[in-house]
């Protein structure tokens, strides 16, 4: 495309015009040194621009590089590289017409994401005290919520503190969020005094006898 300026009224004394002409390329052009040159398919690149005589020359994409587009690019991208040391790994390879697809490793969530994830990170885990609410997925971290009362976890999920009085037992340790209650036996809090019971008992029996028959004894020798 030519545009013309007529530059006579700013310089009376002297008759000037400027061509200039720039290149008005199509969709399926790119343009360098003015001129409209054919593009590239997807998977190649530019080898040798186009001139008045021949068209574009191009080549593929060598190796773990690509073009998704047609281009005039002299150069085709690199490959992204899905690194494990970012909680990443490769869901597509890359192809000549395409960049590589990563997707966070199991248990990661990504927290970069705008055409391809970038970056992820771990799931959180749970505090004791806590649960999950809902699980991680590979878009969002693990929501945890505190248990409710009278119940306790390791930071999976709650369970309601035993009730010790309804098993018949007594409750030497009261629950927390992040223990349960510890119970003793009834039975056998009362078992020990009755024991004692009945060893003192015994014993004053065979105390009594001793004494009885010293007695007797005693008398058939006077």
């Amino acid at each position: 495309m030519c545009i013309f300026y007529n530059l006579s009224k700013l310089l009376p004394l002297f008759y000037v015009s400027i061509v200039l002409c720039v290149a008005a390329c199509n969709n399926a052009e790119y343009e360098v040194n003015g001129e409209c040159c054919p593009m590239c398919d997807p998977g190649k690149r530019v080898y040798r621009h186009c001139d008045e005589y021949t068209s574009t020359t191009c080549d593929s994409c060598p190796v773990m590089t690509f073009t998704s587009a047609p281009n005039g690019f002299t150069e085709c991208l690199h490959c992204s590289v899905c690194d494990p040391s970012n909680g990443l790994r490769v869901k597509h390879v890359c192809t000549l017409i395409s960049d590589t697809v990563c997707e966070p490793l199991p248990g990661y969530y990504c927290i970069d994401l705008l055409s391809n994830c970038k970056k992820a990170m771990k799931h959180s885990s749970c505090s004791p005290g806590q649960y999950i609410n809902q699980n991680g997925t590979e878009f969002r971290d693990t929501v945890c919520d505190d248990c409710p009362a009278d119940s306790y976890s390791d930071g999976t999920f709650c369970k309601l503190h035993t009730n010790c009085e309804s098993l018949g037992k007594l409750t030497i340790k009261e629950g927390t969020d992040t223990t349960d209650a510890e119970c003793s036996n009834r039975a056998r809090s009362y078992l020990l005094p009755l024991i004692l019971c009945g060893v003192w008992s015994l014993l004053f029996a065979v105390i009594i006898v001793i004494i009885v028959k010293k007695r007797e004894k005693s008398k058939i020798v006077d």
